[in-house]
């Protein structure tokens, strides 16, 4: 590799793309002396793709705290995209006030060290879909592990499929005896009272945070310690999103809505398959490609499962695609610069998130997580992004032996080696 003195005055290259799963190394910087590459860093290098010219890019540039901060998203943004510099205590207070917290985690499952690698939870809810009394139990309805390698390099999604059958442990205190089911009824069952009725408080909702992880946990021989969690509820996005005026996304999958019409009319009800896509074609149509999506259109897309050649792993990916341009979005100058924006998102992450960090305080979480940016962000596919049906007669699915696997690699802090042998499990990022 031919060694490069640094930046200099020069007609700039024109972005390439690598060939690697994390997919493009584009100029990020913006001016002619920086059109340079980002090189890849070192663990990334361990996998096998052609990359003839890696030279050093320059400090990139940072954007203040308090700016990423006053978007509302806190420790959503935090999490899964990383802030900058450190500010006040005040400044974070502030910013992040309208967040509920709790304090939930038990001892056993709790891992307090959040220098080394970090497991976190994000539980996404739609408290809407309570049945036509409201009384309903509270199922997620999508299950994310984020983790963090010790390095605090790179981000790591981790979906898990919401029909996958497992053995949800008993929880005694509120009269469950334990049961063999979906993993979204595992929220479900966390989060009720003795009496059998559904828990919206936060509390309520921090035990079906509980209970997700300890039957995650104990998927893994010896278990899996989480640093904390996060409950994204429905409504919460949709404040954000609207807040934001929409977010750019590439849609990838050819897409009919079974909640809107094809005029772009919510119906309040769910259209048959046969109505709503071909050969009824009635509900709105999403055609693969890269545009700015309205906010219901981004919510709406990335809840659609119907209709999708890959069902719920579609899903999932669209999920998390729509959470790394919220992010995105969230970080962007426009935003950045404009207080009554910040001011209406502020307000929706009060209504977006119920968090648990672990006994570790918000500055602490900021100041760990300084370097992590949007890009690090990392999608990965369970069970390779294939339905596993359990073989009877129910729409239940398993986890696949690889899927185990890559939930162990997590205790051992060993995801990277899981994707080099398993790069197909990596979920494009539109």
């Amino acid at each position: 590799m031919s060694s490069y003195p640094g930046p200099r005055m020069r007609p700039a290259p024109q972005p390439r793309r690598g060939d690697g799963p994390w997919g493009p190394r584009d100029d990020r910087y913006g001016g002619d002396q920086y059109r340079v590459r980002r090189p890849p860093r070192r663990d990334v290098d361990r996998i096998d793709w052609d990359e003839p010219d890696r030279r050093p890019a320059p400090p990139r540039l940072r954007h203040p705290l308090w700016a990423k901060l006053s978007v509302g998203l806190g420790a959503l943004v935090m999490v899964v995209s990383g802030l900058s510099v450190i500010v006040p205590k005040l400044a974070i207070s502030y910013f992040t006030k309208e967040i509920d917290r709790v304090d939930v985690i038990p001892e056993g499952l709790k891992g307090t060290d959040i220098s080394g690698a970090i497991n976190f939870l994000l539980i996404g809810i739609d408290q809407r879909n309570s049945g036509p009394n409201g009384n309903d139990l509270l199922r997620a309805d999508s299950i994310i592990v984020v983790h963090i390698p010790a390095d605090h390099s790179r981000v790591f999604l981790i979906s898990l499929p919401r029909d996958a059958r497992v053995k949800i442990p008993p929880v005694p205190e509120q009269n469950f005896p334990g049961e063999t089911t979906k993993i979204n009824a595992a929220f479900a069952y966390g989060a009720r009272l003795p009496n059998g009725q559904r828990d919206i408080s936060a509390t309520g909702r921090g035990n079906g945070a509980v209970l997700t992880m300890r039957t995650i946990s104990d998927l893994v021989p010896g278990g899996l310690k989480f640093n904390g969690f996060g409950i994204i509820d429905f409504d919460g996005f949709t404040s954000v999103v609207n807040a934001l005026g929409g977010v750019h996304m590439c849609i990838d999958t050819e897409t009919w809505s079974i909640k809107y019409t094809q005029e772009g009319h919510w119906l309040g009800y769910d259209m048959d398959d046969h109505v709503a896509g071909p050969p009824g074609r009635r509900g709105w149509h999403y055609e693969v490609g890269c545009r700015h999506m309205e906010p219901w259109e981004a919510l709406d897309y990335a809840r659609q499962r119907h209709l999708l050649p890959d069902g719920d792993y579609d899903r999932q990916r669209h999920q998390q695609q729509l959470i790394k341009a919220i992010v995105k979005q969230v970080a962007s100058t426009d935003n950045l610069t404009n207080f009554k924006k910040i001011s209406e998102l502020q307000q929706a992450a009060g209504e977006l998130l119920t968090l648990d960090l672990g006994g570790n305080s918000m500055e602490d979480w900021v100041f760990t997580l300084s370097s992590l940016r949007p890009d690090d962000m990392v999608m990965i596919k369970t069970n390779g992004g294939r339905f596993s049906p359990v073989g009877d007669d129910t729409s239940d699915e398993r986890l696949l032996p690889e899927s185990l696997e890559l939930l162990k690699s997590l205790q051992t802090d060993t995801v990277l080696d899981f994707l080099v042998a398993h790069q197909d499990w990596v979920a494009a990022d539109a």
